[in-house]
């Protein structure tokens, strides 16, 4: 089964969104200009600001199509992991399997490394075999923003797919107005697995400075199914803690500093996106630390010459594994630091904004008994340098342009070293006919670097057999994999449509052509006329499309709420015209919601509707594997009661129906009916 033929009509409909979206735009720009009195503001921008820019901007003029998770929606989700609090944006997908700990995300058919993952600005690049890369409980995270499509000319590797960005605790979200001291304790219980949760926060200003100090707590067992059964390895047991300071040192100067430590541990399959067995993927007892430290210095003058911003950061991660059934000894470290340095210039018409980041990596691993594959030793230097310029070309049109130049290096000890760069071009042209909306079209190249493990892994990959093992073989002549991007983003946002109401759209059509994916591969074995065990390495393969559209809207009335989205993609092999694995099915989300008295409390009902995925055309799918649809509903209450000022309380029922269902491309059965009660208290 191949994608041509399909591809045609997305094609044309591509055609017509943009078709469509120009006329309307065009005709009521004419229709604005002439009925409505320009003192009158009765259209008005978008202000919700996203920081994944580096610009702190608001979603419409970043000119790129975006999803943010705030703190409102973190709660009335009460989402198990980062990645289970993404699955409503448009064509942003759950992968990793139905375990919350290993849970990673899928953007536009693209996941794992190709997605870049940020804490605080600091980016994570921590990548091991089938081991989790999402470290941080949603606990701890107040906000998430996701950026679809390539964004290197910014953020360099690994942003081939997006960037998702998670934003910390922090005292702002304790401390209302002038309030000097205050705090928050949470407690939770999922029905499922009988998951505890439970936060506690304490934050204060004093003067010129604030500081918070937060832990949390998590203990749960294994889930369950829509058909009673369990999932073996999904038991959550995690805590960990978070401290800040802030201090602004004068008008223009101002200090922060962030720690962030998670400590995870429990029974998991050594690959925690399938079922566990007791031939290849073994239950292991799995103890994960985490570290993130970040120092960060803000310098923002009355000149339009100099906002800059300097942060020095350092992540730990460290993993100790044992296999349950002979106590075989793993051990999996990494540890990066670096800094960044940026600067805001605005001349006239045009602002820059220019910077570098620079970091080393140094990753190393251990491997007991016999027959392992053995991870390098390996040192990665990466160095990058970027700039944007948005120049204002008249009323109506604007321009950014911007590139970024990496240079990384990776040294592994006793196998080689391989050094390379890349440059990262973008180039965006707005057209805001009128102040309540705006139409981008962008281009944007981005790359991802082969990781050392991909470069250098030797060792035993599998034996057949005494002496008759096939092996690693490494590889440090791997090309970077490369994406280019064509993009159309639409931005609107109408107010007092009604009389008290407020409706935004956001519309994005985009083909993205990624060459050189880097896939491993085993060769052999073959037994004549020579016995030979062959061999397994990593190599730069296909060269895809993948094409798709993607739409959301949201609309409030008094205390009615109206969230809709869907979500397209097509995936294609240029060279084999086969089709892409991995590319979500095209999913429709809605959330409905309403306040009543007077805002105390809050009902609303969730549906997801994804549709089958029967683009399953490839070579090793010879059993013709396809995925059923599903349709999910959710519902949730929040109750704030007046009469007990700080107290919230949230009630959030996932699949109401205990719906039995897998994701397309998973192996694992997705949870049953999930009950989730949380008490928070603020003070």
């Amino acid at each position: 089964m191949h994608t041509l033929d399909r591809s045609r009509p997305v094609h044309m409909l591509q055609r017509g969104i943009v078709l469509a979206i120009s006329a309307v735009l065009s005709s009521t720009c004419a229709a604005a200009e002439t009925k409505t009195p320009k003192s009158e503001p009765v259209y008005e921008l978008n202000e919700l600001t996203i920081r994944a820019t580096r610009l702190g901007e608001s979603v419409v003029s970043s000119r790129r199509s975006v999803g943010v998770i705030d703190t409102d929606e973190m709660e009335q989700r009460q989402p198990q992991s980062v990645p289970d609090a993404l699955r409503a944006v448009p064509n942003v997908s759950v992968a990793g399997g139905s375990r919350p700990l290993n849970q990673t995300v899928n953007i536009r058919g693209l996941s794992g490394s190709r997605v870049l993952q940020t804490v605080d600005g600091v980016r994570q690049d921590f990548s091991s075999g089938h081991r989790p890369d999402y470290l941080l409980p949603p606990e701890l995270i107040s906000r998430v923003e996701v950026l679809k499509g390539p964004v290197s000319s910014l953020w360099g590797s690994g942003a081939i797919g997006g960037v998702v960005a998670q934003e910390t605790l922090s005292a702002d979200d304790l401390l209302e107005g002038d309030e000097n001291f205050g705090g928050l304790i949470k407690t939770g219980h999922n029905s499922n697995s009988d998951l505890q949760a439970s936060v506690a926060a304490l934050a204060g200003r004093e003067g010129s400075a604030s500081w918070m100090l937060g832990g949390f707590y998590r203990d749960g067992n294994n889930l369950e199914h829509g058909d009673n059964s369990s999932l073996e390895g999904s038991e959550i047991l995690d805590r960990g803690g978070i401290a800040k300071l802030d201090w602004k040192v004068d008008q223009d100067q101002a200090l922060d500093l962030s720690y962030v430590e998670v400590k995870t541990a429990g029974q998991v399959p050594s690959n925690g996106a399938a079922v566990s067995n007791a031939s290849s993927n073994f239950m292991i007892d799995r103890d994960t630390r985490s570290r993130n430290l970040r120092l960060g210095y803000h310098l923002d003058t009355a000149s339009p010459l100099l906002n800059a911003n300097l942060m020095v950061w350092r992540n730990q991660v460290e993993m100790e594994e044992s296999r349950l059934s002979d106590g075989r000894q793993d051990s999996t470290q990494m540890d990066a630091y670096g800094f960044t340095l940026n600067n805001l210039t605005s001349l006239g018409q045009m602002q820059f904004l220019y910077g570098i980041d620079a970091g080393r990596e140094e990753f190393s691993g251990q491997r007991s008994g016999n027959g392992r594959p053995v991870p390098p030793d390996a040192e990665s230097d990466k160095l990058g340098a970027f700039l944007q310029a948005d120049i204002a070309l008249n009323e109506h049109w604007s321009a950014r342009l911007g590139g970024r130049y990496d240079h990384f290096e990776t040294d592994a000890e006793g196998l080689g070293s391989r050094s390379d760069s890349a440059f990262s071009p973008s180039a965006a042209l707005t057209w805001s006919p009128v102040i309540w909306g705006s139409l981008s079209l962008r281009h944007e190249r981005a790359f991802r670097a082969p990781s050392s493990e991909e470069m250098y892994t030797t060792g035993t990959h599998f034996c057949m057999g005494p002496g008759f093992c096939n092996t690693f073989a490494s590889n440090p002549d791997l090309d970077a994999e490369k994406a280019a991007n064509t993009e159309l983003v639409a931005n609107a946002h109408w107010a007092e449509l009604l009389g008290g109401d407020n409706l935004e759209l956001q519309m994005a059509v985009f083909e993205n052509e990624v060459d050189d994916f880097i896939e491993q591969i085993v060769v052999g074995p073959s037994f004549f006329p020579v016995m030979d065990p062959g061999y397994t390495t990593w190599v730069n393969v296909d060269k895809a499309r993948l094409r798709g559209f993607e739409v959301s809207a949201a609309y409030k009335l008094q205390n009615l709420k109206i969230k809709l989205g869907y979500g397209l993609t097509r995936g294609k092999d240029l060279q084999t015209g086969e089709d892409l694995t991995n590319i979500p099915a095209d999913t429709f989300t809605a959330d409905i919601s309403h306040g009543f008295w007077n805002e105390q409390l809050l009902a609303g009902v969730r549906l997801e509707h994804a549709r089958a995925q029967n683009r399953t055309g490839y070579e090793e799918n010879t059993s013709g594997i396809r995925y059923d649809g599903y349709t999910l509903t959710d519902l949730y209450l929040s109750y704030t009661p007046k009469a007990i000022p700080g107290l919230d309380l949230n009630l959030t029922v996932n699949n109401l129906t205990d719906k039995h269902y897998r994701r397309a491309w998973e192996s694992l059965d997705e949870a049953g009916r999930e009950l989730i009660l949380s008490t928070t208290y603020r003070f």
